[in-house]
């Protein structure tokens, strides 16, 4: 049965992450996000990790998407959309995109699978576990993601002002 779960939920993020590219209305690529972090999320659950199972579902496909609901209904929709493109645009783009995966092949040469530590599964995922991580190992990372978005919050704040106002 989980392995049935887990390939619907699989599929699910892979058919949610192609809408989010696909849709060209930005309202139907939210809502594509939104199902690929649902599907995320039953895959945290599937992998007993119910503090990250609840934190995805309530923070990421909460919160971020209504947060980004809300900057798409700031902006408005885009009028011009291929107003100003360049002709060569979509040869230039795939010509990234080959130089990304030669890239991304060029590293990948040189790897080694090597096992994994043996975890303690009984505190995989719990909250004890999650917060000792967080503020030890992962502190320094931990930080600079606060500074991130409280840089990204004000810098939404300066972008969304008029001309004019001065408050």
């Amino acid at each position: 049965m989980a392995i049935a779960i887990f390939f619907i939920a699989a599929a699910l993020a892979v058919a949610g992450g192609i809408g989010v590219i696909a849709f060209r209305q930005p309202l139907r690529s939210v809502l594509s996000l939104v199902v690929v972090m649902i599907a995320l999320s039953i895959l945290f659950l599937l992998l007993s990790a119910q503090f990250v199972f609840v934190a995805q579902i309530i923070v990421y496909a909460g919160a971020v998407m209504v947060l980004f609901l809300f900057v798409i209904a700031l902006l408005g929709p885009a009028k011009e959309i291929g107003k100003g493109r360049l002709r060569f645009q979509p040869w230039l783009s795939a010509l990234f995109v080959l130089a990304l995966f030669g890239l991304l092949w060029a590293m990948l040469q040189g790897v080694q699978y090597r096992q994994p530590e043996q975890a303690d599964l009984s505190t995989f995922g719990t909250v004890q576990s999650i917060g000792i991580g967080l503020f030890t190992k992962y502190l320094y990372p931990f930080e600079l993601t606060s500074i991130l978005l409280l840089v990204a919050a004000i810098g939404a704040i300066y972008l969304s002002r008029r001309e004019g106002d001065d408050r």
